[in-house]
């Protein structure tokens, strides 16, 4: 492609890209030097940089676009999905500018003006619709004519005169329905969403019914755009880093710039540092126990992070149930909490029988009751792990919280203030230390 783009061949350069898939085309781009690339783009048309900068990122789709002059930043953005549009517009520098004149117009604004977490800034227009009363060979018709300009075929949405949602008729339905007979046969009713629906619990909604498309409609069930599979995956993909900052107590990991990723990262970790200390001043209020039984300090790694590990397992399932069913969560708690007094017990006994033998080998005079205080410390705090990785994240959600903030170094940190209290306090209990 190189040898191509040097020669400025633009016949032989769109006959090598219009073989390429846009991913294909992105990664060859990136081995070219910047030069290269800006003139490999001045060979191109607005249609096949449309169908490139598709498939980028929108923040680097708008660098691309950013470097044409107003005329060709249009004529591009016309050929891109109402969604891909939206997403790249707000990126530009000229914004308002470019709305101004589209074809899409209307739609790109419509998309706008939707937060980022609803149904309708999300919305494309890709999708083919036929009016109830449609004679069968007209609708065909209408339908190769337009296939062309659409991805995705598998249906055909209906609306009746006034652009209200009827429902869908799937494409082999049409190729098998023979004439005479209108559209209105072989409609089907099919789910739809709101545009101002939460779009997660849109493309769960997909996925419970089998979608590759669902239908968006506005508060007068006017049909005004189509959620696809390609934005679920999308959806979900982003969803997924999302909670995954979260979980990990990251505000983002998208940040540009060293200084400015420190800025982010730093209130957090001082946030867990701040909840750290009282597990030094829980430790410092049981400096005597300590001393005196020195072992005790052998298996406090193993207590904190077996709380830890447990409440971070119940979290992970908690909050996938809140994504889905947040009923399920409440009622799946008691499992969770079963599972933990269980797996307490079984890892308390094994715990409580190794550190009886060591000790045994490290001369300890009461080995009896140290591997009690190891077995009860061990078994009470799995079994409490759950009970925050349960109520945290619902408690959360119950305030209108985003219940993935309850990351796992949170509550690990509230399980070792826990677990060094449970530990000790036993200790001084059963050791007779005071």
């Amino acid at each position: 492609m190189r040898t191509i783009i040097k020669r400025k061949d633009k016949k032989a350069l769109l006959k090598y890209v219009k073989k390429m898939h846009p991913y294909d085309i992105i990664e060859a781009l990136n081995a070219l030097t910047l030069d290269e690339q800006e003139l490999f783009y001045s060979l191109l048309s607005e249609e096949e940089i449309g169908r490139i900068v598709a498939f980028m990122e929108p923040e680097k789709a708008a660098e691309v676009i950013d470097d044409f002059d107003l005329t060709k930043q249009k004529n591009i953005i016309d050929t891109l999905e109402l969604d891909d549009a939206a997403d790249i517009i707000v990126y530009l520098d000229n914004e308002t500018k470019l709305i101004e004149g589209l074809e899409k117009e209307l739609h790109i604004t419509q998309v706008l003006k939707y937060d980022e977490e609803k149904v309708g800034a999300h919305m494309s227009d890709a999708y083919i619709s036929l009016s109830l009363g449609t004679d069968i060979k007209a609708a065909t018709k209408n339908v190769i004519q337009k296939a062309g300009e659409i991805d995705v075929i598998n249906h055909i949405f209906i609306v009746d005169s006034g652009n209200k949602y009827k429902g869908t008729v799937e494409l082999r339905d049409l190729v098998r329905t023979k004439a005479p007979a209108l559209i209105d046969d072989i409609t089907e009713f099919t789910p739809f969403v709101f545009a101002s629906d939460d779009i997660e619990e849109s493309v769960h909604k997909m996925k419970n019914y089998g979608l590759h498309e669902m239908a968006v409609v506005s508060e007068e069930l006017e049909l005004i755009g189509i959620i696809t599979i390609d934005d679920a995956i999308e959806i979900y993909h982003e969803e997924s880093v999302d909670d995954f900052e979260k979980l990990s107590a990251l505000p983002d990991t998208k940040t540009k710039g060293v200084i400015k990723s420190a800025a982010k990262r730093l209130p957090w970790l001082f946030l867990l540092l701040v909840l750290s200390m009282p597990i030094a001043i829980a430790t410092s209020r049981f400096e005597e126990v300590i001393t005196s039984v020195a072992v005790l300090a052998l298996f406090q790694p193993l207590i904190l992070d077996a709380g830890g590990d447990v409440a971070s397992q119940t979290l992970a399932v908690t909050l996938r149930l809140l994504s889905k069913n947040p009923k399920k969560a409440l009622r799946n708690g008691g499992t969770e909490i079963l599972t933990g007094i269980i797996n307490g017990l079984g890892l308390g006994i094994v715990a409580g029988i190794v550190s009886f033998i060591i000790s045994n080998v490290i001369g300890i005079t009461e080995p009896f009751n140290v591997s009690l205080v190891v077995f009860i410390s061990l078994a009470v705090t799995v079994a409490t792990g759950p009970i925050f990785g349960l109520f945290i994240p619902l408690i959360l959600d119950k305030m209108k919280i985003d219940p993935a903030v309850a990351s796992s170094p949170l509550i690990t940190t509230l399980i070792d203030i826990t677990s060094v209290v449970i530990y000790f306090g036993v200790a001084t209990l059963l050791l007779g230390v005071i």
